[in-house]
């Protein structure tokens, strides 16, 4: 399991549980619900713990469910339909939950077995009451929140919400970063071949393939630019057991075993070249209307550059010596070529490059 992953399946628990643990507080301190047994004594202890148990016990299990599975069967699914059919089954399951808990705590109050016939009768008698309307809709809006939280974290990007709601590049900062330009190859002659529509859709498909491998590499999306795709690290995850390098590599293997599945839809076969480079940069919210974390400086300029002379060089992945500097642990994987000094536009000074590939 990756950390990202973690950390999503890590707020969904504690969401819910505190969700399972506002609406037993409201229920014994507000709406005063008692036992529903006549001449026994509603035991608000008992009945935390057992939401508490079971909460934590179903929000993982949903948690992994929604994390490792769900999220990627609906990954091409409108975000609207998406929520909805998500909330249905989990609200499904927390019902299956809820009824758990319900029994036990009827099993308790009257000290028989959980499915003795007296539990199923006080059982059926809650199914029917107006409370667990109350609670259907309650959960319903407890799932349907959980998830429209997770959507929208992931449309602004890995980590970017919480940096808005925390405010942290409300003023401008300083960060060292790699910034990674990574650009489809005969994007023109692919546009022509294929026509607006469908090169379209040949976009959207490649940029789905990259999610899972992103997400391995604990990359962060930029930017999706045209067909170009951006992405960042900070220097420790990047340079870190070469997440940098594995991040192109890993999706060019990834392009290359669905070959005949581009081929036989498109008629072509995806092939991205890209460039590396790495220094400080500022980083700051911009805008009002459609609000976005924008990463300014030299080091961007550079990246993009290095980037457009693959094709100069006839190569795959280009990168700056600054790059090669932090990469040297990695030389056993990976195979440096020198290029040279290479002007690039709009720079005053050449640059030494390196071509990289996979030994």
């Amino acid at each position: 399991m990756r950390k990202i992953q973690f950390y999503k399946i890590f707020f969904l628990v504690c969401f819910w549980v505190f969700c399972a643990i506002f609406i037993t507080f409201y229920e014994a301190s507000v709406l005063g619900f008692e036992s529903e047994i006549e001449g026994k004594h509603y035991s608000f202890l008992r009945s935390l713990i057992a939401v508490i148990s079971t909460t934590l016990i179903g929000a993982t299990l949903l948690g992994s469910l929604e994390v490792l599975y769900l999220s990627k069967l609906l990954r091409k699914k409108a975000f609207g339909i998406t929520l909805i059919i998500k909330t249905t089954i989990y609200l499904m399951f927390m019902l299956f939950f809820i009824s758990v808990v319900m029994l036990y705590i009827y099993s308790s109050e009257i000290n028989k077995p959980l499915l003795s016939r007296d539990v199923l009768e006080l059982y059926g008698g809650f199914l029917f009451s107006s409370r667990v309307v109350m609670v259907i809709i309650y959960w319903s809006i407890a799932c349907l929140l959980a998830l429209f939280i997770l959507q929208v974290s992931d449309k602004f990007g890995q980590g970017v919400l919480i940096s808005f709601l925390l405010g942290k590049y409300h003023r401008p900062k300083e960060e060292d970063r790699i910034f990674m330009f990574m650009d489809l190859r005969s994007s023109t002659t692919f546009a022509e071949k294929l026509g607006h529509i469908k090169y379209s859709q040949f976009i959207q498909d490649c940029f789905f393939d990259i999610t899972d491998i992103i997400t391995k590499y604990e990359a962060k999306i930029y930017q999706y630019v045209g067909d170009e795709v951006v992405l960042s690290w900070s220097i420790k995850e990047g340079i870190e057991q070469g997440h940098c390098l594995n991040t192109f590599f890993a999706y060019d293997t990834l392009l290359k075993s669905k070959r005949n599945y581009y081929e036989k839809k498109y008629g072509i076969s995806p092939e991205f070249k890209a460039g590396l480079h790495l220094g400080k940069v500022t980083v700051a919210e911009v805008g009002e209307i459609k609000k976005e974390l924008a990463y300014h400086g030299d080091v961007l300029n550079t990246a993009a550059r290095i980037q457009g002379k693959c094709n100069d060089f006839q190569k795959r992945l280009l990168i700056s010596d600054a790059m090669k500097t932090k990469l040297q642990n990695q030389q056993r994987l990976f195979a440096f070529s020198r290029i040279g000094d290479v002007s690039l536009k709009g720079k005053a000074k050449s640059l030494n490059l390196y071509a990289v590939e996979p030994v």
